[in-house]
């Protein structure tokens, strides 16, 4: 009781650290905290992958319907996707030995909890002691609903090739330059979701052909989804329509964004319900169809269905039959794109079936759990792979069934975890993994993985250093430190071989990375850090003149140093600067700088986000990302190469309770070319445009 005292007494007097910050509506743009958490998780090219509209949705349900601090379950702790396996753990331990919380500021008492990792939370939980769940009831839930309607225009200002006509030709691209994108959603708190989204991309027809085979003109993307999370004591979610599943550590199935190696050193360990709805716009990460988890205290059982159109690279392969017009189809790949603008796109459009099911049965107990999963593919037409020698392991037919088993033990301050998997061919993979807290300022991680070359799968997603989850073994081992006084330390290793060859790798390779990172962060008000990346692969010389490739060491180093400094409740400035060095057969460098200047109005609901940069790179290998701020639920993380300068300026206005306005535009100046890309996206000029209008409508 002592400490308890001692430590609610020093809870108050640094209370003002923090300041005091009223979230209860603010926008999630507006979290500074969450943002630096995005781009950490989301860092250089992984970005593509990252399911923004999704955890945007995710964070901003828990902002207006917190987190009992004191009740929430691991499960609704690990939802949130702000907090490492090891915070998660720590603060159960706190609150099995201590019990109630009393102050938020408390949680600075936590092991593993610092300043940044409150300060992400705190728009997201509460000390409000949350009734007992009611069963589920469509009248409660329509009664108290929320909707929101969300329609947005984006369009290149500069014409491209593909728009223009060629040698009396008509365009390539079949549509306009007009991006266009609506979205309605309604929500009940966390416990239902109903939603329907609409996209056309540059370059696509809003209404084209379903396939080659169903010339019914639909909107080019359109997804639909229907959730319901804890009907009853027994039935924990439901989805129909469009969903991700979430099995184990992602060997078998893993339909969204998986952690990848970033900035969020411990951020390895997958966690993340079984099935979510799916509400965004990428054409290729979901499931379409129905699934439902149900269970008690101590088991949970999921189950899932699916049948979906996918686009694929189709050829019409003669057959020996005396008849020589038969033909069949065959699949040489799957399109992930999600373009249909020219004819050979919409050729490949909903082109081949894929049926997908599996089911997940887990048993839990206090500081263990277990799983099973099982997941079967099989696609209309036979895939068969342009036969090159990198591609012999890897999948080819029309039906796989993976199978696997996963585990979490937690033991103190330790957490043990991992999946074993079969796919049907004997392939092997597996992933186990480690996660303490060595002290209540120094925690680490360790995971390694071993996936055969043999080891086949279409919807896995698991840890790695390539995106396929096989051919690949690694051991990852990561550290952060609370170094006292705002000052912290993180950093990671990475040593990996690929037994195998891959594209463009002509051998088995292998290769290391490491990553540091320092932190200073005295006050809530601005923060401080460096950080340094290196990592060094085996790859084919590029200017290779021999009859056979052979491996070189490829080297490949990025600096930055980042400032960010709140100057008052309406001004933020940030300042980056950061260098890049890549060496092969030559050695290349490159540079980038930006300053970003944020102004929240005190006399109007106005914000305005701006950023102008300047970047030289000797060539492509150099290039930079930086994640820059946008509409809501819409993300830019250019690639920053060659020479010039780039700005933007992203505004947001809010009328009354109910609309909000956004207006962004955003311009790269190359000074060392007269042209940009090439092929049909080829632009004759040094620049590039683009114009973003959103609106969203709630009532």
């Amino acid at each position: 009781m002592l400490r308890r005292s001692l430590l609610g007494l020093f809870m108050g007097l640094t209370a003002s650290l923090f300041g005091q910050v009223d979230t209860t509506d603010a926008p999630l743009d507006d979290n500074s905290a969450t943002q630096i958490q995005i781009e950490n998780l989301v860092d250089d090219a992984d970005a593509q992958e990252f399911d923004f509209d999704t955890e945007f949705e995710n964070l901003e349900i828990y902002q207006r319907n917190p987190l009992d601090i004191n009740k929430a379950s691991r499960e609704e702790l690990q939802a949130l996707n702000l907090l490492s396996a090891i915070q998660i753990q720590a603060l159960i331990n706190y609150r099995n030995r201590f019990g109630q919380i009393f102050s938020l500021y408390e949680l600075q008492g936590v092991p593993t909890f610092d300043q940044s990792s409150i300060a992400k939370i705190l728009p997201f939980v509460s000390l409000e002691a949350t009734k007992e769940m009611e069963a589920f009831s469509f009248k409660r839930a329509f009664k108290y609903k929320r909707q929101q309607v969300f329609m947005r225009y984006q369009r290149n200002i500069e014409d491209q090739a593909g728009f223009l006509p060629q040698d009396g030709e008509d365009p390539d691209f079949l549509g306009s330059p007009d991006k266009l994108y609506l979205r309605y959603r309604l929500t009940y708190k966390d416990r239902l979701s109903m939603g329907l989204t609409l996209e056309k991309d540059a370059g696509e027809e809003w209404l084209t052909p379903f396939s080659q085979k169903n010339q019914t003109k639909l909107p080019d993307y359109f997804s639909a989804h229907f959730f319901i999370k804890d009907y009853n004591k027994w039935v924990k979610a439901i989805a129909l329509g469009d969903y991700q599943v979430y099995f184990g550590q992602g060997l078998t199935t893993w339909s969204g964004f998986g952690t990848r190696k970033g900035a969020a050193v411990l951020n390895i360990k997958r966690l993340s319900n079984k099935i979510r709805p799916y509400s965004s716009v990428n054409e290729a990460l979901f499931m379409r169809g129905g699934a439902a988890t149900i269970g008690g205290s101590k088991w949970e059982a999921t189950v899932f269905g699916s049948h979906r159109f996918r686009d694929g690279n189709i050829s019409l392969v003669q057959t020996d039959s005396l008849d020589d017009s038969f033909e069949v189809l065959e699949v040489s790949s799957l399109q992930l794109s999600g373009l249909h603008r020219t004819e050979n796109e919409l050729e490949d459009k909903n082109s081949l079936q894929q049926i997908t099911t599996g089911a997940n049965m887990t048993y839990k107990a206090n500081t263990w759990r277990i799983g099973a999963n099982v997941v079967y593919n099989r696609l209309s037409d036979s895939l068969v792979r342009t036969p090159r020698l990198y591609q012999k392991y890897a999948f080819n037919g029309q039906s796989l069934l993976n199978a696997s088993l996963d585990y979490n033990l937690a033991y103190k301050n330790l957490q043990f975890f991992g999946e074993t998997a079969l796919s049907d061919n004997g392939g092997l993979a597996t992933i186990n993994g480690l996660t303490a807290a060595l002290d209540e300022k120094v925690s680490m991680a360790l995971i390694y993985r071993n996936y055969a070359k043999e080891y086949q799968t279409l919807t896995g997603n698991a840890f790695g250093e390539s995106s396929g989850t096989n051919n690949e073994k690694g051991l990852y081992m990561g550290l952060n430190a609370n170094l006292g006084r705002g000052l912290s330390f993180s950093g990671y290793f990475d040593l990996f071989v690929f037994p195998w060859l891959r594209s463009n790798i002509d051998a088995p390779s292998k290769g290391h990375e490491y990553f540091v990172r320092l932190d200073y962060q005295p006050a809530y008000r601005w923060n401080l850090y460096f950080q340094y990346r290196f990592e060094q692969k085996e790859g084919n010389r590029s200017d290779n003149a021999t009859p056979y490739d052979y491996l070189i060491d490829k080297k490949r180093q990025n600096a930055r140093i980042h400032f960010r400094y709140r100057l008052s409740r309406e001004w933020e400035i940030r300042s980056r600067a950061e260098l890049s060095f890549y060496e092969d057969h030559e050695f290349s460098k490159g540079f980038m700088m930006y300053q970003d200047l944020v102004w929240s109005a005190r006399f109007a609901p106005l914000k305005v986000q701006t950023r102008f940069a300047i970047f030289a790179t000797e060539d492509y290998d150099t290039r930079i990302y930086a994640y820059e701020n946008d509409v809501l639920y819409a993300f830019s993380v250019p690639a920053y190469y060659g020479r010039g300068s780039r700005f933007y300026i992203n505004t947001s206005y809010k009328f009354n309770r109910k609309l909000t306005l956004w207006v962004r535009y955003a311009q790269t100046y190359w000074a060392d070319r007269e042209e940009i890309s090439s092929g049909q996206n080829l632009i004759l000029g040094n620049t590039r445009s683009e114009l973003k209008v959103q609106l969203r409508l709630k009532f």
